[in-house]
């Protein structure tokens, strides 16, 4: 009886571990999700993101901005380099990080924010929830957020 109690108890300990951490996958279902502003933003701008998932945790992320050209952000060599001049940071170098924070946090909560690129930090965080939204369901059609007009920032 006691062994049977003990066996009890670990499980129950042991479930609640998993749980508490998300249940080793955040139970996301394994698919591409992707999430977009439905219009562009004051700088002719639109953020997207795209979230692989397998084996229900997120293995790969994509998130910049496609212009109306369909031009993206973070390869706009002299965009980069204005921004850098001007806030500290610039898409090449802040698209990444985010991304990887998430495939090693699994968490759009336990994202940092960073430095010069506060609003870009928002978006993600505004576009991954929608996808990763989604993504619990295993609803693959793309989520497409309202575009918030706001005070004109560099990011």
């Amino acid at each position: 009886m006691k062994k049977a109690i003990s066996i009890l108890l670990i499980s129950i300990f042991l479930a609640t571990a998993l749980i508490a951490c998300g249940g080793g996958g955040g139970g996301y279902k394994d698919g591409t999700y992707k999430a977009t502003y439905d219009d562009f933003d004051e700088h002719g701008w639109k953020a997207y993101v795209e979230i692989v998932i397998s084996d229900g945790e997120i293995s790969d992320v994509d998130f910049d901005y496609v212009n109306e050209d369909g031009d993206i952000k973070s390869e706009d060599e002299e965009y980069n380099a204005l921004m850098k001049e001007k806030s500290g940071s610039s898409p090449e170098e802040f698209s990444p990080a985010l991304e990887q924070q998430l495939i090693e946090k699994q968490n759009v909560k336990e994202i940092d924010n960073i430095t010069g690129a506060t609003h870009s930090v928002e978006n993600f965080k505004k576009l991954a929830e929608a996808a990763l939204k989604n993504a619990k369901s295993g609803n693959t059609e793309e989520a497409i957020i309202k575009q918030e007009t706001s005070e004109s920032k560099e990011d």
